[in-house]
């Protein structure tokens, strides 16, 4: 089983090694990408050769999700969310023992299910503040989880909206830094370590498009926390704001957006195009080395 047994080893790997390329892996009808598998019949079937396509492309790490964060969607019952995800990751783990599976939910049974399926990390798009026993379940199983920013609201739709965020007069990195600071401080204070912990400044989630790109510019500032770093660029509407594109176009703006983050600071890309990613991050590794 791709369990991660050292978790100290894996959290100094992530920010002492090449960068890391996450590859989604969308189990809804709706995802704001247009890549949700549900659209199709046979939905293990063709995760299965997605994962396999993503593997051989070079992915690190699948991130399964089965509940869309795009504006306007509508929640997920926890049994339909446990029945999208749970065999998926199930079939793609017994097709792929060592890949690691990171599963994209804010429920706790989402969480704990997937696990047992085969899942070895928590990417929890409401920063641990949606269902408090999440931190529980990473106790638990002693797996790292992802804390991202992101302005918890009433429901996850909330979460995309074009309200500035409101950063009470300072900069939007350092109100970022100081809110992830903050939550991982809790995370700890319930009983995590620092190396269980990624952080993700949550591009996209309650931020206007100008606030996103302040954001990636000074994203060293997040980075200086201390911690293992995920950066989720990909296809998102900050792209086509500034270029135009509609989302299936969106592919050369997420690189460009991906590589000046890497370079600012971030340990892992989660995107939708993962072989010209990888091979755009062996380029950006590169010049990393040779500065």
């Amino acid at each position: 089983m791709a369990r991660i047994e050292n978790l100290e080893f894996y959290n100094l790997s992530l920010m002492t090694g090449r960068t890391k390329v996450m590859g989604i892996i969308n189990v809804t009808p709706d995802s704001f990408s247009g890549d949700g598998l549900m659209k199709h019949d046979d939905v293990i079937k063709n995760a299965v050769a997605q994962a396999q396509g993503f593997i051989e492309q070079g992915a690190d790490i699948l991130d399964i999700g089965g509940e869309s964060t795009r504006p306007g969607a509508k929640p997920v019952s926890l049994n339909e969310e446990l029945s999208r995800v749970v065999p998926v990751i199930e079939a793609i783990h017994h097709q792929f023992p060592e890949v690691l599976i990171s599963v994209d939910t804010t429920k706790s049974e989402v969480a704990k299910a997937s696990i047992v399926a085969g899942a070895s990390i928590i990417n929890d798009v409401s920063g641990l503040l949606m269902d408090p026993a999440m931190i529980n379940v990473a106790l638990e199983e002693n797996v790292p989880v992802v804390i991202m920013h992101s302005q918890l609201g009433a429901c996850i739709q909330q979460f995309d909206r074009l309200d500035p965020l409101n950063t009470c007069g300072r900069t939007i990195d350092v109100e970022v830094a100081s809110d992830l600071d903050r939550m991982a401080i809790h995370a700890i204070s319930r009983g995590l370590t620092r190396h269980h912990i990624i952080i993700d400044p949550g591009i996209g989630f309650a931020k206007t498009p100008d606030q996103n790109l302040q954001l990636i510019s000074h994203l060293d500032k997040i980075r200086a926390l201390g911690y293992p770093l995920l950066l989720g660029v990909s296809r998102k509407s900050f792209i086509g704001h500034t270029t135009g594109d509609s989302v299936e176009k969106r592919m050369p703006g997420s690189i460009a957006a991906a590589t000046i983050g890497v370079l600012k600071g971030a340990h892992i890309v989660r995107v939708h195009d993962v072989a010209e990613t990888v091979h755009a991050m062996k380029v950006v590794d590169a010049i990393r080395l040779a500065l």
